[in-house]
């Protein structure tokens, strides 16, 4: 795997753990909204990043693993 690929993957894996964290805010009983609004914007945003880096990839770049 690329080192570029391994990047975006730790991208992906921190946004899935943020939008963990902002689950567990929305869920107490008297969430932040604020924060988990915050929270899942971030979230989104990195998810913007790692679907840029997947849609770049070339399709020969797939073939190879």
């Amino acid at each position: 795997m690329k080192f570029a690929d391994q990047m975006a993957v730790k991208l992906l894996a921190h946004a899935v753990n943020q939008l963990g964290t902002a689950t567990t805010e929305a869920l107490c009983a008297t969430p932040d909204r604020r924060m988990v609004r915050l929270m899942v914007e971030r979230v989104k945003g990195d998810l913007d990043s790692f679907l840029e880096h997947y849609e770049a990839v070339e399709p020969a770049d797939e073939k190879q693993g």
